[in-house]
């Protein structure tokens, strides 16, 4: 879990689409006070099991109330918002990094990190419906 969740950064839940969805790493996730916001897959059933407890709660609630209702409880609807910074961020700078030394890559990437940070300083985009 120490790969996964940094000691120094105070987390109060995880957001990952269900590709990264198992019983094993919510549970863990679930342990440590981190609330996991991964959907598991349409055909996840509850086990009843001790070590599938974050399990069993998610799936019967989305049972019960539908997959919306879940990504409404628990502000799924966030990692959209980082989707679409990360594709600004991709059309901007571009998907790879253009030196080939690891030196250059490493100063490049931190010239990158420098970026980003002073883009997201300026605060969101606000949209504006003309008409």
């Amino acid at each position: 879990m120490d790969a996964v969740l940094p000691a120094d950064v105070p987390l109060d839940r995880v957001i990952a689409d269900g590709a990264y969805y198992s019983i094993e790493r919510t549970q863990a996730f679930s342990e440590a006070g981190v609330t996991p916001v991964i959907p598991p897959p349409a055909h996840a059933v509850v086990h009843g099991k001790p070590e599938t407890g974050w399990h069993d709660q998610i799936t019967a609630y989305i049972k019960d109330k539908g997959i919306h209702a879940f990504q409404k409880k628990y502000g799924y609807g966030v990692r959209s918002l980082v989707e679409a910074q990360i594709s600004r961020i991709k059309r901007c700078i571009g998907e790879r990094l253009l030196t080939q030394k690891l030196a250059s890559q490493e100063g490049e990437g931190v010239i990158i990190a420098n970026l980003v940070n002073l883009w997201n300083s300026f605060g969101r985009c606000v949209c504006v419906k003309n008409g």
